[in-house]
């Protein structure tokens, strides 16, 4: 952030648009002074709701509801005015105006949280859930992010931390006290320890993929030859016609993509070229784009034409799920799924086979802790890097010094995964994605 922490801050918490009402933030030391300023006087008791005309020159702006918290019992810690007010764009922004022009700045993208972290509030994994939160699309996705708000993943890593702690202050403890032999911890009590965290940690990377597909969705690609039903089934799951179907081999030149909602998750669909070869340019460049995105998909449906099946091998470590089409035209070998949209056969049976394969291999567990971004699975990748040094070092009868050194950075890189230790271009980089007035 450029903005000083000692600022005073103003900025919508609602999005813009017409509602029946909006909230406008005001937070820092001028927050009450700001509110007293625009005809709120004399200023109403912490956390009391009150009725105020709000002014500017002795000019009518709104009539709202203010609430006045004191520090560090808000949000952010500090000093919070928030203002309920009727939900025109035009009214909120001359109550922002005008709070400005009493000694606020405009609020940076992600400030107030940041300003919750900084004074402890909130952690970063906890801070990071509130911008899932905010994005999530479905309600499962809701539930993930709540649950690390509420501090599933920071407890977790707080009490592998703690562990370590534990090893580390006897080590330094046998240091102090090398001369004298004293010995504060056993080697095999100090494995042991360092065995259940590496545990621990190894158990929170396990979760990574799961976490990522929970908060961003998935990608799922649709694959074939020419004519094998692929744009027909698309229109059908997404319940629009959004590909064109012509019987004409070719006609999708270009990804038609759309998101439908299986097994709790967003899954955005998309419909590609025919799988064959061509000497048309544009079909080529199609064909060689539906190859790409079958590589980064999370989920393949493959479809087979029944009344011609020949297979379109494709390189991928994507889950596949292989469809018979035309199943209403010709016999699907035994075993294998098949379906016809004409006639609504095995549609259904399709939707239940996606749905399982999303919950089965790609849902975080309601709950539990999950590493959801690539900041969080770097730090706990280090954690475990340097647990598993510390393991061999202790098992190989190195001294207190070496051991040590591993223990501290697993310790540093745990307390970095939930803030305690960060570098400000992180913080930065973090707050930079969330939305202006949160």
């Amino acid at each position: 952030m450029n903005g000083s922490l000692t600022d005073t801050i103003v900025a919508p918490a609602t999005p813009v648009g017409r509602s029946a009402l909006a909230i406008v933030r005001i937070d820092g030391p001028q927050s009450s002074a700001i509110l007293e300023s625009l005809g709120c006087s004399p200023l109403p008791d912490e956390r009391h709701a009150v009725f105020v005309r709000l002014k500017k020159d002795g000019e009518l702006l709104d009539e709202c509801v203010a609430i006045r918290y004191l520090a560090p019992r808000s949000f952010t810690g500090n000093d919070l005015v928030e203002l309920t007010l009727h939900g025109n764009p035009l009214l909120v922004q001359r109550v922002v105006s005008a709070a400005i022009s009493h000694g606020a700045r405009m609020a940076e993208p992600g400030e107030f949280t940041e300003r919750a972290v900084v004074n402890g509030k909130l952690d970063l994994v906890q801070a990071e859930s509130v911008a899932d939160l905010i994005n999530a699309r479905t309600p499962l996705q809701a539930k993930l992010s709540l649950s690390n708000l509420g501090g599933s993943l920071s407890e977790t890593a707080g009490r592998l931390r703690e562990g370590l702690l534990y090893v580390i202050s006897r080590l330094e403890a046998a240091l102090d006290f090398s001369e004298e032999g004293y010995s504060f911890i056993e080697r095999d009590d100090a494995i042991a320890r360092v065995d259940e965290s590496l545990n621990g940690v190894q158990r929170l990377n396990d979760t990574f993929r799961r976490g990522v597909a929970s908060t961003r969705g998935l990608e799922a690609v649709i694959i074939g030859r020419p004519n094998a039903g692929k744009s027909t089934l698309l229109n059908r799951l997404v319940g629009s016609e959004r590909s064109i179907v012509t019987p004409v081999a070719g006609t999708t030149r270009d990804i038609v993509r759309e998101t439908i909602e299986l097994g709790g998750l967003p899954v955005t669909l998309s419909d590609t070229a025919g799988l064959r070869d061509s000497d048309d340019v544009v079909e080529s460049i199609g064909i060689d784009r539906a190859r790409e995105a079958a590589r980064r998909a999370d989920i393949i449906l493959q479809l087979i034409d029944a009344t011609a099946p020949d297979e379109e091998p494709v390189e991928t470590s994507a889950a596949v799920i292989r469809v018979y089409t035309k199943s209403d035209l010709a016999d699907v070998p035994e075993g294998e799924l098949g379906i016809s949209v004409p006639a609504e056969r095995g549609i259904e049976e399709l939707l239940a086979r996606l749905d399982a394969v999303v919950r089965d291999q790609f849902v975080a567990p309601e709950g539990s802790a999950v590493l959801v971004n690539e900041r969080q699975r770097l730090a706990a990748v280090e954690a475990e890097s340097a647990l598993r040094a510390a393991r061999f070092s202790l098992a190989d009868g190195s001294s207190e010094e070496i051991v040590l050194v591993d223990l501290y950075r697993a310790a540093t890189a745990l307390a970095a995964l939930t803030g305690g230790i960060s570098n400000s271009d992180v913080i930065t980089e973090i707050f930079s994605k969330f939305c202006i007035g949160k």
